[in-house]
């Protein structure tokens, strides 16, 4: 039973971490600047369609993670990883799911 408490005590422990965790990443609706703070500077800047587009990669190769914000106007409105999920982990957007209700993270 004791061991039971101690297993539930770190599932909760670790819920509230990733609750904590997945504020980190909710750039939509935000200026790029809010972006540049967390990452820096781009290392790449396109325009498509008269949307501007801003890369960065992150980690060590071949451990690389390649991040993508794609404005509107003068907000991110997609944010996107691709790359090798353990270089991705701590830069992906997170999205909660509540009733019918999602909610970008």
């Amino acid at each position: 039973m004791r061991n039971l408490a101690i297993l539930a005590a770190f599932a909760l422990a670790g819920c509230a971490m990733g609750g904590f965790n997945a504020e980190r990443n909710n750039f939509k609706g935000k200026p790029l600047s809010a972006v540049t703070t967390s990452l820096g500077p781009p290392q790449m800047q396109e325009t498509f369609g008269g949307q501007k587009s801003y890369t960065w990669s992150v980690g060590q190769p071949p451990i690389l993670c390649h991040i993508r914000v794609i404005m509107a106007g003068d907000v991110v409105d997609t944010y996107e990883t691709s790359g090798e999920p353990s270089a991705c982990h701590a830069y992906e957007s997170r999205q909660i799911v509540r009733g019918d209700e999602t909610i970008a993270r």
